[in-house]
């Protein structure tokens, strides 16, 4: 750097010293005839010039660079996308009893070093019930974790660990959040899909309401094996097995377009477990009230549907019959039915009516005319009397938003 900036600084003053030497004759003459002095004080002018303009490129360069890295850094960094839902709504069923239930779920997701997907979120729910039958109103707020995962992909295979959502065929079993899950999710082809998890069913909520004295909920295995088929984008089939400690399941599923706006999917599970545990009988917290039939249990639903409510003014109706067996479920808080389907079974029709108020929002009425599907061979405590049939009818209207 010193010899170049040499070199320019004799260049110049050459520069300078040609026209005088052309002019006065001979070197010695000119030099003579100059101001030394104020030569070399233009020279060290230059200097410091040159200097300056090195200084200030070397501080435009790393201020480029910085700028560089910082845009780069921002780019790479983890950036969170938020997401949601809520859903109010008012339900009245077969004990003239109504209800105001309210969900809200937040949730956030973001990617890190361009590899690892992470998911956190968290689920509010408030019910209301008026007063019936000389009964207090009674409300329950909860707080529960929604899902806390992280996911990889692995070339065809995606694996994902944590508190995640869960669902096979069309929910009839399986259709739940805030599940500690290590789920795996292989696209064998295009068209062929194999999902398998294995870890615990759902976790207590975070914040329960205060006048519940029932213990901490207890988890239980959880496992499941999943294939599908699809033969177009709306036409599948699939077939699933899997433990929930300590009922054994089996089921196929399907859903088909049919003509125009018309289709069609359907369920069948069964529960291989023939020992049923009574509630109380073992020290995992949980079992059957109803119990000693010593057999295989089983349902399904059918659904015939026309439309589909997603883009504003778009509207669907959707028609059921559902037939499930006493004791199919030990816990009806994982079916996609939740609200209709006990261990006491269930039996009936539904109607189900959506309209698309918006892109994001949608008004739904459901209707159910049903009873309990008891078998007369439980018995209370198992050795008590059997189950009543009963009706259980509901009507339900509801708001749901997306966004």
């Amino acid at each position: 750097m010193k010899n170049q900036k040499k070199a320019i600084v004799l260049g110049l003053t050459a520069s300078m010293l040609m026209p005088v030497c052309f002019n006065g004759g001979t070197a010695e003459a000119a030099a003579a005839d100059m101001d030394v002095a104020a030569m070399q004080a233009e020279i060290n002018d230059l200097t410091a010039r040159l200097t300056d303009l090195e200084n200030s490129l070397a501080a435009a360069k790393e201020k480029q660079e910085a700028a560089k890295s910082e845009k780069k850094a921002k780019k790479e960094a983890p950036t969170l996308k938020w997401s949601g839902s809520t859903k109010s709504g008012y339900m009245y069923d077969e004990k003239k009893t109504g209800k105001i239930k309210a969900e809200a779920k937040i949730l956030a997701t973001t990617v890190v070093d361009k590899t690892y997907d992470v998911g956190l979120g968290l689920k509010f729910k408030s019910t209301s019930s008026e007063p019936n039958n000389g009964k207090y109103s009674s409300e329950k707020n909860k707080v529960k974790l929604e899902q806390a995962y992280v996911g990889r992909s692995f070339g065809p295979v995606y694996v994902k660990a944590g508190v995640q959502t869960v669902s096979l065929g069309e929910g009839l079993w399986l259709s739940k959040s805030s599940v500690n899950q290590f789920t795996a999710n292989y696209k064998m082809t295009p068209r062929d899909t194999l999902y398998a998890g294995y870890g615990r069913d759902s976790q207590d909520y975070l914040v329960n309401d205060t006048n519940d004295n029932n213990p901490p909920a207890r988890t239980r295995l959880l496992k499941f094996a999943q294939y599908q088929h699809d033969f177009s984008k709306d036409a599948y089939a699939g077939l699933y097995f899997g433990t929930q400690q300590p009922e054994r399941y089996l089921g196929v599923y399907g859903s088909t377009p049919i003509v125009g706006k018309f289709g069609i999917s359907a369920e069948y599970v069964r529960n291989t477990n023939k020992e049923k545990p009574g509630f109380g009988d073992v020290d995992n917290g949980y079992g059957y009230k109803y119990f000693g039939a010593n057999k295989n249990t089983q349902g399904y639903v059918i659904s015939l549907n026309y439309g589909k409510a997603k883009k504003k003014g778009t509207w669907d109706i959707i028609g059921q019959y559902l037939n499930i067996d006493q004791n199919l479920f030990m816990d009806d808080g994982y079916t996609d039915w939740d609200d209709y389907i006990t261990a006491d079974g269930f039996k009936g029709f539904g109607l189900i009516m959506d309209y698309a108020t918006s892109d994001h929002t949608k008004l739904s009425l459901l209707r159910y005319w049903a009873h309990t599907n008891p078998d007369g061979d439980n018995l209370k405590g198992g050795t008590g009397s059997s189950l009543e049939k009963s009706p259980h009818y509901s009507t339900y209207l509801k708001f749901t938003t997306k966004f």
